[in-house]
């Protein structure tokens, strides 16, 4: 019986030995499957990698960034945001190695500068002829170049006139009957009045009851000889012109205004200005006349301003650079963008505008429509709305990115659906 009991004890002993020997064993296969399941979720999490300073890489292998070549770290899925698939994302570290600078859009008060350049030219309206009144050959000449200053009354020229004599003879006869036959004195001295004799000249002929031979060729105005179209000896017709002369106390400066600047210039613009042979010197002008008409070789018109020439110090043709500080402003709710900001490709006009409420700084291309050019801005006609956040500095830094991403760009408007861009692949196949 006491064997028997011993028998039994011994057996139950064994049994319960087992049974803790199984429970610990399986209990530990639980814990290893159940941290191998952690672990291979851990490692699925982490499918794609990206680089700290250009998020915008993704990549489903591990090693360099293909822009910076920094080491890549894993990003678990479910972080990246997918608001916007074709955002570029860039840290603050990122946009500060770029240099991308940033601006909000708004509207200009801003005037455009003009730079133009020309010439000063003599005003056409103190241009004038010195004619001869009546023919003969000229005897004696006292301008003989030109550019010479003259005054009125100045004495120009000698000239003897055969026709004149005798028309002077006429009317001495005519003077001896004029109470017998008026009509032939009045015609004789309506002759000599065609030919610009004062009627003063007239008179003294009837006085001294002489034939005068030469007479005596005066200016009427003053100014300087430009052209001198007679020599001694030369016989010349009545209303030939002797001399050009102009004032130069007045001249005109004109202006070459390309098409594109017309919209911004009009009448009454100031106008800066300095001349080639006195660049220290800046004088003042106002647009006074603006050519209706185009030329058609240089696409630009001819805009003109009056100055004054007192001290005879500035002349004809001389070069002149200038600017006209006053052309039309831009109004309060046209959007301005410096140069600066835009990309251009072909027949299109980007730019790179900042996505709001996001944690990571974002970027998307927008096409845009440019008006006219102010300076250093452009006018912004479609395309972008007030407040808009746009790159301003380093929007090739931003577009390769987008490049490299597979994302829209300057040079892919739009982004090949179910192909993988050509960066991540190349760079994931490398590693």
């Amino acid at each position: 019986m006491n064997k028997l009991f011993t028998s039994k004890l011994g057996l139950i002993s064994i049994t319960l030995l087992l049974g803790v020997i199984m429970g610990w064993m399986f209990h530990s296969l639980s814990s290893s499957s159940a941290e191998s399941h952690d672990h291979e979720s851990s490692e699925g999490a982490a499918t794609l990698w990206t680089c700290s300073m250009d998020p915008q890489v993704k990549l489903n292998a591990p090693g360099d960034c293909p822009i910076c070549g920094m080491d890549l770290i894993p990003v678990a899925q479910g972080t990246e945001e997918n608001s916007n698939p074709q955002a570029i994302q860039m840290t603050e570290e990122a946009m500060a190695l770029a240099k991308v600078q940033t601006l909000v859009v708004g509207g200009s008060k801003e005037s455009k500068e003009i730079q133009l350049t020309g010439k000063l030219q003599a005003d056409e309206r103190e241009n004038a002829s010195i004619t001869a009144k009546f023919p003969g050959r000229i005897e004696k000449l006292f301008v003989t170049f030109t550019g010479e200053q003259i005054r009125p009354g100045q004495k120009l020229a000698t000239i003897y006139s055969p026709e004149l004599i005798t028309a002077q003879k006429e009317l001495l006869e005519a003077v001896k009957t004029k109470g017998t036959y008026p009509q032939l004195y009045q015609a004789s001295k309506e002759k000599l009045a065609s030919w610009k004799l004062s009627a003063a000249q007239i008179a003294e002929i009837e006085r001294v009851g002489v034939v005068k031979e030469k007479w005596d060729i005066l200016a009427d105005q003053s100014g300087v000889v430009l052209q001198k179209n007679v020599a001694l000896g030369d016989y010349v017709g009545t209303g030939s012109v002797l001399f050009t002369v102009t004032d130069l106390s007045k001249l005109w400066l004109r202006l070459d205004v390309y098409e594109t600047d017309l919209p911004f210039v009009s009448l009454g613009d100031n106008i800066q200005f300095t001349v080639a042979g006195r660049p220290s010197e800046t004088k003042q002008a106002r647009v006074s006349f603006i050519d209706p008409l185009i030329d058609p070789n240089t696409r630009a018109a001819s805009l003109r301003a009056e100055i004054s020439n007192g001290g005879m110090l500035l002349k004809p043709e001389m070069f002149v650079t200038a600017k006209i500080s006053g052309g039309k402003s831009t109004a309060a709710t046209d959007l301005v963008v410096p140069r600066t900001a835009i990309l251009w490709t072909g027949k299109r006009s980007i730019v790179y505008v900042k996505v709001s409420d996001s944690e990571v700084s974002s970027f998307e291309m927008r096409e845009v429509t440019l008006g006219n050019r102010l300076g250093e801005n452009y006018q912004i006609t479609a395309g972008l709305q007030a407040g808009e956040e746009i790159v301003s500095q380093g929007a090739f830094a931003v577009d390769a990115s987008a490049q490299l991403s597979g994302k829209k760009s300057m040079m892919s408007p739009s982004e090949s659906q179910g192909e993988k861009p050509k960066a991540q692949h190349s760079s994931s196949h490398a590693h």
